[in-house]
This record gives structure tokens, C-alpha cells and sequence, in this order.
């Protein structure tokens, strides 16, 4: 414990918690340990009381018998008896108890007062507190005993509810990144229990197995709540009366909510291009290479067992991708290689397909790609307390300006930020609306009307033309581009 002095005296948070313990054991040191138990390692110093923004030692009385008294009841009082280690020390010729608590692991989470149940006496440590556990907390704990979240069999479904399109997508990808791949030469059968999405003994699929080959409608009777949301809040914020005025709900697997949601998010932002050295066309950018891998994180390191469905929710200056799942890795090490891994099934699938890097350093490489292009940096909300996750990602309308919306370069100058966001990004509205619109062929006179445009060179610079040069909307005679019959019917990419 000597390596521990150099702790001492640090601010009370995540890790550290001090306690004066004047009138012995207070009841607080339970949910601590429980806190460190089930969130990390952490420690406790007994014998400190604040003063002004330090703790200071104070010493204790009897500091023989509290150390006995904790290390015979600490294997009575919890469900499993928790890894603690203590000593008693000199601070400043003090003497103070140091109580180290080891992570419990995953087969005894969670660790909780026996005599007040799992909700009542298991906590977990959020910032500088001890925070009780939540049911999803606890149905989480319970599921990673037996294994991995997703690993999980669901009762009665089988290959019969496999989606054979969704298989063939996959050997697709597959062959693109290996073409040599072993899998490839397997049956479907074979194929899915290689990777651990069927359990061979009784031909179960697994959670990974259904989520990501799954029938739509057997996905939405065993996860009703599993919904991708896709929103367009014309503002800044979202509140009462801010409603949103465009809005897509996505269900199905995550094969196909990943290909649709692509898709919109490239009709959306207009696939934004550049050329080349050699003059050829090139459609990867900083940016949307952080709408892939965001989208790419938030369905595979979700929480499906959460109460609500993940949203995209698109404002003037920024796009938000909600995540229901906290981060499982600390964000102080997002800049750091690997990961931790609520779905390491589905996660194994998304890497062979090349859809996301084993490396674990997704985060990172956004951050670093957005800074290199001189794009705005991502930002993020981990909330542990609400098990929620949202990564931030700015308009990069003003940042990147000639790559992103050329039409208002020039603006940019001589007017202010704001005001050439929202034009931009009406703009697009108008153009994600025009692409909905012609699902089914309209002139062009249909369409001004439909967007409540009346000047038609401007709505053919600024609307009409961007869309078909994205070949995401297509003339129905093309070879005669001024005929009097001349409609607009817009075109599904396939991303997958």
C-alpha cells in the first residue's frame, strides 16, 4: 500500500472518496466499496475532513479497531464479498486507514448490501458520488454474468426468421475486403454460428444474430423499441416550440438501418466532392467520413435493451447522433487505442466487413481527420446516470465553405455566420425535400410549387441543378432535357 501516499490529499472524484469516520463505520463506506466494486477501482481514506478545498487529515482514535471492524463485516454485509485491501498509515503524523477497492468481476456484478437488495443497496460512482443502480443497470450486470449482452439466445427464433437478402449483403461485403475469407465457403447455417449469431446445440439465434440478420417484423417483436430516428428541428434547439418539420423512422436490421440511413444522410448533406490531382471526382471528405463512423458507433455500441430508440436529430448548426448506451470506455482515453465492447459479436461482424477498425480509436481518428481538413471537432455528451451517449458533430457550411456549398462563397464575406448557416442549410431542406417529393416523377412545375418557389432561374441554380448533378435525382427523358414532358424522379443509391 506504500505506492498509495502518492494519492494522498487529491481532490475527492471518480476514484477517491475520504471520510472522517469520527464516530466509527459510517454507513456511507458500504456504498462506496459497492460503487467501486461495480464502476472501477477506487479508494477510501478514513480520517480526513475538508478544509476549504482540501482534505486534510485529521486522524482517528482507534484506527486498530475500525480496521478490524471493516474487514470482518465487509464479506457479511455484500451479495459477493468485494476485493478490498487496508492499511493503517501516518499522514502527517496522523494516523488515517486506506481502504483499496479492486473492480469486482463481471460473474459477481453487481456487488450490493445483502439486506437491501439489488436496486436498494448495489451503486455505482458517477464524478465524486455513489450513485444507486437503475433496472437497466442491474438487467446489464445480470446479462454480462452469463456472457456478452449480445450473446444472448432468443427464445424461438431461429434461421427460419433470417433475412436471406440481409446473408447475401453480407458475403458481399465480406468478399470485398477478403476475398479469400474462410466464411465464405460456408452455408448460411454454418456461416452464422461461425461468428457465435447461432447456438448450433438448438439452433437459437442470438441476440447479435437476430439484430443484425433478423426478419424485420420478428426484430420489432422481440425489440419493439428498436427505432432509428432521423430528425430535421429547423433551429438550434428542440423544444415545445421548435417542432420538427422532417422526420424518418427507420426499423429493421442493422445491415438495412445502416444502408437506409446512409443513404438519407448522403441525400441530406448532397455527397460533397472535390477533384483531384488527376481531375477525377472524389466524394470522401472529412465530414462525411464522421457521419459514416458516428452512425457506425451508435449502432454498434448501443444498448438494446434501452426504453428509447437511437435518433439522428439534424439542427442548423449541428448534427447529434443519440446513442442509448453510455461509453463503456472512459472518455479520458478516447484518444488511446481499444475499446470496451457492450456488443463484441455484433462489433466482430461490423470489423470483418470492414465497416469499423479494430483498433478501437473511432473517436480519434474523427477528431483527427475533421482537424486535418480544418473541419469543426466533434463533441460529446457521455451520460452515465441516464445511460445515454450523443456525439456532437458541427456544420462545416462556413468552415469548408468551397468544398461544401460553393453557391455562397462569396457571401461568406459580407455576411455573418449565422445568417449564411441557416441559408445553407435551407437549402438543403429544400433539396432533401425536393428528393422525397419525387419519389414518384414530377415536372418541374410541380415541384416549385410543392417547395412554394415562384422564380424559376433561382430555384433551377440553387435547387434543381445541385440535385441532378449528385445523381440522386434523374430526368425521365434525359435525352431531351427541354421537353414539354419532362418530369424528375429520384434515385435510390444502394449503399450496402
Amino acid at each position: 500500500m506504500k505506492e498509495l501516499h502518492d494519492k494522498l490529499h487529491q481532490y475527492e472524484g471518480e476514484k477517491i472518496e475520504y471520510k472522517s469516520c469520527k464516530g466509527g463505520l459510517a454507513k456511507s463506506i458500504w456504498e462506496t466499496v459497492s460503487a467501486f466494486s461495480n464502476s472501477g477501482d477506487g479508494l477510501i481514506l478514513l480520517g480526513y475532513e475538508k478544509v476549504k478545498d482540501k482534505y486534510m487529515p485529521v486522524g482517528l482514535d482507534n484506527a486498530d479497531k475500525l480496521q478490524n471492524d471493516f474487514t470482518s463485516l465487509v464479506s457479511e454485509k455484500f451479495n459477493f464479498c468485494p476485493i478490498v485491501m487496508t492499511a493503517i498509515e501516518n499522514d502527517k503524523g496522523k494516523p488515517v486507514i486506506l481502504i483499496e477497492v479492486k473492480e469486482a468481476p463481471k460473474y459477481q456484478k453487481p456487488i450490493y448490501l445483502k439486506d437491501a437488495g439489488p436496486i436498494k443497496g448495489g451503486f455505482k460512482r458517477i464524478g465524486g458520488s455513489d450513485v444507486r443502480l437503475t433496472d437497466p443497470d442491474i438487467h446489464r450486470f445480470y446479462l454480462e454474468r452469463t456472457g456478452a449482452p449480445d450473446a444472448q439466445p432468443v427464445e424461438y427464433c431461429s434461421m427460419s426468421d433470417v433475412d436471406p437478402g440481409t446473408i447475401e449483403a453480407y458475403r458481399n461485403l465480406r468478399k470485398l475486403k477478403k476475398p479469400d475469407a474462410p466464411e465464405l465457403k460456408y452455408n448460411d447455417k454454418e456461416l452464422l454460428a461461425s461468428y457465435n449469431l447461432l447456438i448450433s446445440k438448438n439452433d437459437k439465434l442470438t441476440i447479435a444474430g437476430l439484430l443484425l440478420f433478423g426478419e424485420e417484423e420478428i426484430i420489432k417483436k422481440h425489440f419493439p423499441a428498436l427505432r432509428l430516428d432521423i430528425i430535421r428541428i429547423k433551429g438550434t434547439e428542440w423544444g415545445k416550440d421548435k417542432d420538427p418539420f422532417l422526420s424518418k423512422d427507420l426499423i429493421g436490421n442493422l445491415f438495412n438501418l445502416r444502408a437506409f440511413t446512409r443513404d438519407f444522410l448522403d441525400r441530406f448533406f448532397l455527397v460533397p466532392f472535390h477533384m483531384d490531382n488527376w481531375g477525377d471526382r472524389v466524394e470522401e471528405n472529412a465530414h462525411r467520413y464522421a457521419l459514416r463512423e458516428s452512425l457506425t458507433n451508435l449502432l454498434m455500441h448501443q444498448n438494446y435493451f434501452h426504453r428509447s430508440p437511437a435518433q439522428i436529430r439534424i439542427y442548423n448548426d449541428r448534427i447529434e447522433f443519440y446513442n442509448p448506451g453510455y461509453s463503456l470506455k472512459d472518455p479520458k482515453f478516447f484518444n488511446y487505442p481499444g475499446s470496451e465492447l457492450r456488443n463484441p459479436l455484433i462489433a466482430s461482424v461490423f470489423y470483418d466487413i470492414g465497416w469499423a477498425e479494430a483498433k478501437g480509436t473511432g473517436l480519434k481518428d474523427i477528431t483527427e481527420s475533421l482537424e486535418t481538413e480544418g473541419y469543426p471537432l466533434p463533441e460529446y455528451l457521455n451520460d452515465e446516470r441516464n445511460d445515454t451517449f450523443t456525439l456532437i458533430l458541427r456544420h462545416p457550411f462556413v468552415a469548408v465553405t468551397p468544398q461544401v456549398a460553393p453557391e455562397v462563397t462569396e457571401q461568406v464575406t459580407e455576411q455573418d455566420t449565422e445568417q449564411v448557416t441557416e441559408q445553407v442549410v435551407n437549402m438543403m431542406d429544400r433539396r432533401a425535400i425536393t428528393l422525397e417529393f419525387c419519389k414518384e416523377p414530377k415536372s418541374l412545375k410541380e415541384i416549385m410549387k410543392f417547395l412554394g418557389l415562384k422564380h424559376r432561374p433561382t430555384f433551377l441554380e440553387n435547387i434543381l441543378n445541385p440535385v441532378l448533378k449528385t445523381n440522386l435525382l434523374q430526368r425521365t427523358i434525359p435525352e431531351k432535357p427541354r421537353s414539354r414532358f419532362q418530369k424528375y424522379i429520384s434515385i435510390k443509391k444502394d449503399v450496402r
